[in-house]
């Protein structure tokens, strides 16, 4: 291929590669963020933790704090197990 048609090739549709490789980026982004909701919440813990994951130090301290903590959807089971109410 001569380089001066790769040149012209890329002057004039360049925009359509980067606006493509934005968008699917972009789904890519909004699926990982909605998985990442339903796995918090499914933990028993608020969606809208996924927030602090933007902050850049306090989302290691909420990794930490998720991984080590007693989750409440595990309280919840261990209340009914024994036969008490869980408060909600």
């Amino acid at each position: 291929m001569d380089t001066w048609d790769y040149d012209q090739l890329a002057d004039d549709y360049g925009w359509l590669f980067g606006t493509a490789a934005l968008v699917v980026y972009l789904a890519i982004a909004v699926l990982f963020l909605i998985a990442y909701i339903r796995i918090i919440q499914k933990a028993g813990y608020s969606g809208w933790w996924i927030l602090v994951g933007i902050v850049p130090i306090l989302n290691v301290v909420m990794f930490l704090v998720f991984a080590f903590s007693r989750w409440p959807v595990l309280r919840e089971r261990d209340a009914l197990r024994v036969g008490q109410a869980y408060p909600r």
